[in-house]
């Protein structure tokens, strides 16, 4: 597998730097290969670097992985608020903040990240939990003037979007497929999802009945 850095000659990098690259590297080995091609080999190769350098920065190929999903998670969380707040502007519909969502889960490989470690009993999950329980208040606060949904709601629109872009990117295309819906089916209900909790007062438990 080849991965797009320049690794024509070893050089003296600062630990932030090693860190950085690395975190880099592994993104690429996740989308072009899955979680299993993430390992501190893999990456010390990329960079042309020695195994065990890689591994004094993170110690294990699960902790590799761990810090990665920490970063596409956090990376995913500013484009959620940003998009959040271009919805409220008006800039951008409710579809296109859950195909943003969707689509990161996707195409950077985060979902099937998140399901491998999860699988693996993984307790660095934990740092995505408590990043997500901020979101309700961060997002709160930024649309105030204006809010976006209530407080009430946030909670519960941010579990069902996030749970279904993760399982959609896991095993949405076999099972629509297989159940004869279309490829669009789980994005346009937590569309309908979004849509009906911004025009609820935030008290519904069930704002989508159909």
């Amino acid at each position: 597998m080849t991965i797009a850095f320049d690794s024509t000659r070893r050089r003296r990098r600062q630990p932030d730097e090693v860190r950085t690259e690395a975190i880099a590297a592994a993104r690429q080995l996740l989308v072009a290969g899955g979680p299993d091609a993430v390992t501190l080999q893999s990456v010390a190769a990329a960079l042309n670097m020695a195994h065990g350098n890689i591994a004094h920065h993170f110690g294990s190929a699960a902790n590799l992985q761990a810090a990665l999903a920490d970063t596409l998670i956090a990376d995913m969380l500013t484009a959620v608020r940003e998009g959040t707040n271009r919805l409220r502007a008006g800039v951008i519909t409710e579809g296109d903040l859950v195909d943003l969502v969707f689509d990161r889960f996707e195409s950077q490989g985060i979902g099937r990240l998140i399901g491998w470690l999860a699988a693996q009993g993984n307790d660095q999950l934990e740092t995505m939990y408590e990043r997500l329980g901020k979101v309700p208040a961060e997002l709160s606060e930024t649309t105030a003037a204006g809010s976006l949904l209530t407080p009430e709601a946030l909670p519960k629109v941010i579990a069902i979007i996030v749970m279904a872009g993760l399982s959609a990117s896991l095993i949405g295309r076999g099972m629509l497929s297989a159940l004869d819906l279309p490829a669009n089916f789980s994005r346009e209900r937590a569309t309908e999802y979004l849509i009906c909790w911004r025009h609820s007062d935030g008290t519904a438990d069930h704002p989508i009945e159909s």
